[in-house]
């Protein structure tokens, strides 16, 4: 096994899309983001391998799947802040209704993010 793929094994899925959240927050904030201060409450290093590899992933979905993840990550401790899980994503839910026009189903939010995931787990070998 190479080393980049034992290193990348040892981390959580979760550590590679906060790293790409990370390094979101570190550019201009485009459109409806809120601005973030990431270093003030993780002041762990961007992985720019993982932050440029969830953002090809990212960049290749339609506008409203973005918007999940941005929701669950980028935007998750600023717009979404103060909110429980199931209220999150409902608040989730109207946020990307109101800017693409979609509505999206409780099933299909989840459906939308979790096959993100499996697919930065299988870019990574999470």
């Amino acid at each position: 096994m190479a080393v980049e793929e034992r290193e990348n094994r040892s981390l959580s899925v979760d550590d590679v899309m906060w790293s790409w959240a990370r390094w979101c927050w570190s550019g201009e904030t485009p459109g409806n983001l809120l601005r973030y201060y990431a270093d003030e409450i993780d002041a762990r290093p961007i992985v720019m391998e993982h932050a440029h590899g969830v953002d090809a992933l990212h960049r290749a979905l339609p506008h409203h799947e973005r918007m999940v993840i941005i929701a669950e990550y980028p935007q998750r401790n600023v717009r979404f802040w103060d909110l429980e899980h199931d209220a999150r994503r409902s608040a989730a839910r109207r946020w990307i209704s109101s800017v693409t026009g979609v509505s999206l189903t409780d099933h299909q939010y989840r459906l939308y993010l979790g096959l993100f995931i499996d697919a930065v787990k299988r870019r990574f070998y999470l």
